[in-house]
């Protein structure tokens, strides 16, 4: 009698099922597993309602053409609404992918390979405008700051590692890496274009399901069509003449649904002033220490917009087509950051400076994708074209490889086809790719043409186990082919308790211009008299083989802990060869500098989050230890990224091995608050001592009006105007060479970066 009571009364458990756009999937199963057993068929609309008893359950989600999903352990004390969101097989991801908004952040992780989630509403109430904002909390990510620590320099990130060639970024899983570099600058990407950045670390998911990535990959999610009409207008202006302007409308009408954004981000920026620059060189022992002095003057000033508009068209339920458009252009300002006083103690207006002068970087991002779905026999069809090119502009001078005016395009058509089963699903396919770069100094157009294919399958033999397999196999017109496979399988413990264990292989394919020959007459002479920039056609792909285990636990309803051990194996790793001993004058032809395939490498660590709710308080802290290092590698070798000097069994440059993170997030009514806080050890990105920089925002929303206030930087940390060369941490490299030829180690100085200082943002955002 007390049960059947208690079943009349409580409790009503209701909700949809949607697909990533919102759109509603009818015809999902919904089973919720518990206390009792109860199970329900979503109908047109994507509705389902069950009634259950009060105690605990897992909820389990699956649709055709779609990835089954499982959430769970969750309390259930009375009536509850509940949103499920399902992700379709084609998503580029080897994993069990879904959301279930029980907090699926406190939900034992069941991937495989476990996916790092920054959501738009996290950055947002944090006060944060650009993407690089975001994945400055996450552990494993490190910045390449090629030119310094301004905002108006370039800012890429590696994963895992010391190279940011070896992760992937991506647009809706549309590969972005620039083909100069073979990383992308993330520094003007604004947070208004996205719903979402998903961070999977090693070897994560693929570019149209190829395996060219060791450290992971960045996933930047667009915004996408939702069921109900929304609209939103923002404006801001703070610090350092920092302002945005965005707008954001998603919706649907009848079959066709739409999201579009535009954003306009200005920043006068933190260095503004006029100074002397010395031409000719700096010798503070003469008596004329300035040679060649002419007025100049320093900026950082940035102005950046960006467009997005997301267009999709359902036939039926298993048939649509969309496009995809995403343009940003930015032009920026980078000599108060590559120009450095020539004294360290005098660096105010009129003071001295040397360096290249005025450098002015005009960039053009531009990414166009046409998807299409449609039912073949049992399974899905799905198609896909792309086109991407990042085009960039130096005017002036520069200091970084970087600095290199280039037009990189890419052309990529895919085609996969997926089937969806009970407890399995199994997709195959492929795609082909041509790719282009020119680039100034280089003769001609050089290219490459890759085509990759895949066979991959999921499996669920028991209630407990997961299991993942796949087959990838990539031919490239530039070295030739490679064969990777990667596997990955997750076990319930118990309802709360979960292990995993993954492991498998990946490449990162040499740049187009690392195999260019230049005539060694136009190459720069370095102060050794060495020609630098060399390319080698021989150059072959890195390789590598990585393991993971993971475990993860909630404890009762209200806190998760994660935890992820791995070591990546680098194989043939493509570093820099340097002459040792050459010296000037210079012989003729003069030793030449170029990059080589040589020894090996190795990535090891730990990361850990741990996620509590308190109330109307969230705490998420997260750890990480990276530990990279080479081995086997002779000491005429350097890191081509980095430019430091690599000694075996040494941590690389600008590789912190501790960075940790604390995020604080509080909402209660109208008012929320967010508090962030990232720790960075030595042997940082910024090549100063370990450190910690502080951000916070606190807002109201007034009806429709959302007022928040953002502060960066509160406590000043590593702040400065200009990199101060030679007073950077030292790192131990080779420093000479002895009488027998043999290298000298010691202590060699490196450049100290700087970030801007306290800043404060007034945000006001009204929502339709």
């Amino acid at each position: 009698m007390p049960l059947i009571a208690a079943s009349l009364t409580c409790c009503l458990l209701t909700g949809h099922v949607n697909a990533p756009s919102g759109r509603p999937l009818g015809g999902a199963r919904v089973v919720v597993r518990g206390t009792v057993t109860r199970s329900a068929v979503t109908g047109a609309a994507g509705t389902f309602a069950v009634r259950v008893v009060p105690g605990r359950y897992d909820l389990d989600a699956r649709a055709k053409g779609y990835v089954p999903t499982s959430v769970g352990p969750f309390p259930v004390r009375r009536s509850e609404r509940i949103e499920v969101t399902l992700e379709p097989l084609d998503a580029p991801q080897l994993r069990v992918i879904g959301s279930v908004r029980v907090d699926g952040r406190l939900q034992p992780v069941r991937d495989a390979i476990p996916t790092v989630n920054v959501t738009r509403a996290q950055l947002q109430r944090a006060g944060m405008a650009r993407v690089v904002d975001g994945l400055n909390l996450v552990p494993s990510v490190t910045f390449a700051r090629p030119d310094g620590g301004s905002s108006s320099t370039f800012s890429t990130v590696a994963l895992r590692g010391p190279d940011p060639s070896e992760t992937l970024v991506a647009l809706d899983g549309q590969i972005l890496n620039d083909g100069n570099t073979g990383d992308l600058d993330l520094s003007r990407f604004p947070v208004a274009d996205f719903s979402n950045l998903s961070v999977v670390e090693g070897l994560g998911p693929f570019d149209e399901e190829g395996s060219n990535t060791i450290g992971g990959a960045v996933d930047l999610v667009s915004l996408q069509p939702t069921r109900l009409p929304h609209d939103a207008f923002s404006a801001s202006d703070g610090s350092f003449g920092r302002s945005e302007l965005w707008y954001n409308a998603t919706g649907s009408r009848g079959k066709f649904g739409y999201a579009f954004g535009l954003d306009d981000q200005q920043e006068r920026g933190y260095v503004n002033q006029d100074v002397v620059l010395c031409t000719g060189g700096f010798d503070r022992a003469k008596a004329q220490p300035c040679a060649g002095p002419v007025p100049a003057h320093l900026g950082s000033a940035v102005a950046a917009r960006s467009l997005l508009a997301n267009m999709r068209y359902d036939f039926s339920q298993r048939a649509d087509v969309g496009l995809r458009i995403f343009t940003l252009a930015d032009a920026r300002d980078q000599s108060g950051a590559v120009n450095t006083p020539a004294d360290p103690n005098a660096e105010g207006a009129g003071a001295y400076f040397v360096g290249p002068g005025s450098s002015n970087i005009a960039q053009h991002i531009r990414a166009y994708d046409l998807h299409g779905r449609a039912a073949l026999g049992a399974g899905s069809l799905i198609a896909d074209a792309s086109v991407s090119n990042d085009d960039l502009e130096l005017l002036g001078g520069g200091i970084s490889p970087y600095d290199i005016s280039h037009r990189d395009k890419r052309q990529t058509l895919s085609l996969s086809w997926e089937r969806y089963l009970s407890d399995a699903e199994l997709a195959f396919g492929g795609y082909v790719r041509g790719e282009s770069l020119t680039e100034a100094g280089v003769a001609g157009v050089q290219s490459q043409s890759i085509a990759s294919y895949f066979a991959r399958a999921g499996i669920h033999p028991t209630r407990n186990l997961r299991l993942q397999a796949g087959i990838y196999a990539s031919h490239y017109s530039t070295f030739g082919s490679n064969l990777d496979g990667r596997f990955g399988a997750s076990y319930d413990v118990d309802p709360r308790t979960v292990v995993r264990f993954a492991a498998g292989t990946g490449f990162r394919a040499p740049l187009l211009i690392e195999r260019y020959v230049f005539p060694v007459s136009a190459l720069p002479l370095d102060q050794n008299c060495v020609a630098t920039g060399q390319g080698n056609p021989a150059e072959r792909p890195e390789h590598a083989t990585e393991y993971e285990l993971g475990y993860s636990h909630t404890y009762a309803s209200d806190a998760n802990l994660n935890v992820s051990l791995y070591r990546t194996n680098l194989r043939d790793p493509i570093e820099t060869f340097y002459p040792l001993g050459a010296r000037c004058p210079a012989a003729n032809p003069p030793p030449v500098s170029y990059p080589i395939n040589v020894g090996n490498v190795v990535y090891q660590g730990a990361e850990i989050r741990y996620v509590r709710n308190f109330r109307d308080l969230q705490v998420t802290a997260r750890y990480g230890l990276n530990v990279a290092y080479p081995l086997d590698l002779p000491a005429s070798v350097s890191n081509p990224t980095s430019g430091g000097n690599l000694v075996a069994n040494q941590q690389f440059l600008n590789i912190p091995q501790q960075v940790a993170s604390l995020q604080l997030n509080w909402m209660q009514g109208a008012w929320h608050a967010a508090l962030d806080t990232v720790m960075r050890g030595k042997n940082n990105e910024l090549n100063q001592g370990p450190y910690a920089t502080v951000d916070a925002a606190a807002g109201r929303e007034f009806g429709r009006t959302d007022v928040t206030l953002a502060a960066t930087n509160l406590t000043n940390a590593v702040a400065g105007k200009f990199t101060l060369p030679g007073l950077g941490a030292p790192y131990r490299g080779v420093v000479g060479v002895g009488g027998s030829g043999a290298p000298l180690y010691g202590s060699l100085p490196t450049d100290a970066f700087f970030v801007e200082p306290l800043g404060l943002r007034l945000i006001v955002t009204v929502r339709g």
